[in-house]
């Protein structure tokens, strides 16, 4: 069983699109299951999506919670997960799948592996999609994870085993770069990458209002920055010979390379 979980906070007509392409999945019905996890304001976003849902047909779960964060939103899902539960696939409420995403990913699993797919980025229409910094134009299965290491930059565009997660929870106290530090913890338990064909494709709806594009001042961004990689070596230094020392290394350097560009 695939689990999609999808936190969502005051849900717009994007969210349909989202579920629309949930919906058009080759793969059966029978063997994934969607978590919406809605944060935040409850009202009247909790039956705006009772009211998509009448128009789908996958198995669902509508989960509310009160505290807002994508974060929070994903742990109480991942706390739910059943035991039937082998894959785990996190999907953000404003992107969309292709079509065949979920057949042909789950074609490549082998219960320990990381699945990823393409990426690609759109504003307004998938035709338009553009390439992004994940797009790749050849399939790969590889053991080193530090060539591939942009691949564990963020939760989305893969399936992830669920016994390679175990304990592992967001940091709820991140409000970026979250993604980075939960797939770093990972890492350890990561032994393999395997890459899905070129058409099967995660895409990635651009926002220019979106909060995480927003710019920050420079105290902001250097607190900010200097907490991520805290983050980063709290987890690397408690188990220092489970770790890939170079990879860790790469995640400071990626976070200051994000404070540098955004205090440009």
């Amino acid at each position: 069983m695939i689990e999609i979980i999808i936190p969502t906070y005051k849900p717009q007509e994007y969210f349909y699109e989202c579920l629309s392409s949930l919906n058009k999945q080759k793969l059966s019905f029978s063997k994934f299951r969607v978590v919406i996890i809605l944060n935040g304001p409850k009202e009247p976003y909790y039956s705006l999506i009772l009211t998509w849902l009448d128009s789908f047909d996958f198995n669902v779960l509508l989960i509310y919670t009160h505290i807002s964060g994508v974060s929070h939103a994903r742990n109480i899902a991942l706390n739910n997960c059943g035991l039937d539960v082998d894959y785990v696939c996190f999907l953000d409420d404003d992107d969309i799948f292709s079509e065949n995403y979920l057949e042909k990913l789950s074609d490549l699993v082998d219960g320990k592996s990381l699945i990823v797919s393409n990426t690609k980025n759109f504003y307004d229409k998938v035709p338009d999609s553009i390439d992004d910094y994940l797009t790749f134009q050849n399939h790969f299965s590889s053991k080193n994870i530090i060539k591939y290491r942009r691949y564990l930059s963020n939760a989305c565009c893969k399936l992830i085993p669920f016994s390679l997660i175990e304990n592992v929870r967001f940091n709820e106290r991140l409000k970026n770069s979250e993604d980075s530090v939960f797939m770093f913890e990972l890492s350890k338990n990561i032994k393999n990458i395997i890459s899905s064909d070129v058409g099967v494709v995660y895409y990635r709806r651009l926002r220019v209002n979106s909060s995480s594009r927003k710019k920050k001042s420079i105290k902001d961004s250097l607190l900010l920055t200097l907490n991520i990689m805290l983050c980063f070596s709290m987890i690397y230094f408690k188990n220092p010979f489970k770790y890939n020392l170079i990879l860790y290394l790469t995640r400071l350097m990626a976070a200051l390379k994000r404070f540098w560009l955004n205090i440009k």
